[in-house]
């Protein structure tokens, strides 16, 4: 790892993340995710957001008979610790609550160092669920932004099928063999979703002011939905890119040093 002059992409992520992105105030709040709603209303994106049906310091506090039949709940400190409900009828509250109050114990920030999550109140946030036209997940488009610019775009795809396919391509739809991964489509048939541009510009409107951000979008049809904001995507830590996907990723990312 050189962090006196980093050059690859993680080496640049990492030097952000142990020099910069752990005591700013904005990245601290975009990556939680329930203080990150008033940043996106403050950008004038409110329309992207999911509907919120309820906020809550712990997992007795949520009133299971008054949510809808579906509906997904998030703990706000991290990643991973999220439970879809399609079917309310079908879900175990006492595990979900077993697992909703694990969760808000961890300190997300250890494992890798991400100290932006150690200054978050743990907190779960209910948001309405997102009925897709087949599976039980959306199409998730993560857009890495450098500065402001939206420069490539990472489609996720069948993720409930615990084999999710990922596809890389650049702000202009071409496709990039950068990513060496199990689930990576060498050639896949990807049609370019209609509201591109959209997706470009809420991008950059939300990453302005970051030398680097990822921005996760949720698409269905012509419509966007936000999803979050990471700073340190896999802790800094991915090892799925090419030689030639890390000098492309790393090239337009340009530090404050």
């Amino acid at each position: 790892l050189n962090l006196k002059n980093p050059q690859e992409f993680n080496e640049k992520l990492m030097w952000l993340k142990l020099n910069t992105y752990y005591k700013n105030p904005r990245v601290i709040q975009c990556a939680d995710k329930v203080e990150v709603r008033k940043y996106v209303e403050k950008r004038g994106c409110k329309e992207i957001l999911v509907d919120c049906i309820g906020v809550y310091d712990k997992a007795s506090k949520i009133s299971w008979g008054d949510l809808p039949k579906q509906f997904v709940l998030k703990c706000n400190h991290g990643a991973g610790y999220n439970i879809v409900c399609n079917d309310k009828n079908s879900l175990n509250i006492k595990d979900s609550e077993k697992n909703l109050n694990k969760w808000l114990k961890r300190d997300y920030s250890l494992p890798n160092a991400e100290m932006q999550y150690h200054y978050i109140k743990p907190r779960i946030i209910c948001e309405k669920y997102l009925q897709p036209h087949k599976g039980l997940l959306p199409d998730d488009y993560k857009v890495y932004c450098y500065n402001g610019k939206a420069e490539y775009i990472l489609l996720c795809q069948e993720r409930e099928t615990g084999h999710s396919k990922f596809h890389l391509f650049d702000r202009d739809w071409n496709f990039l063999n950068w990513i060496v991964s199990t689930f990576y489509e060498p050639m896949p048939e990807v049609i370019q979703p209609p509201c591109l541009d959209k997706l470009l510009y809420y991008a950059e409107r939300l990453s302005t002011g970051f030398p680097f951000v990822r921005i996760d979008f949720y698409v269905m049809g012509d419509k966007i939905f936000f999803g979050e904001m990471t700073f340190t995507p896999c802790g800094c830590l991915d090892s799925d890119y090419t030689d030639e996907g890390n000098r492309g990723l790393s090239e337009k990312l340009i530090l404050p040093l």
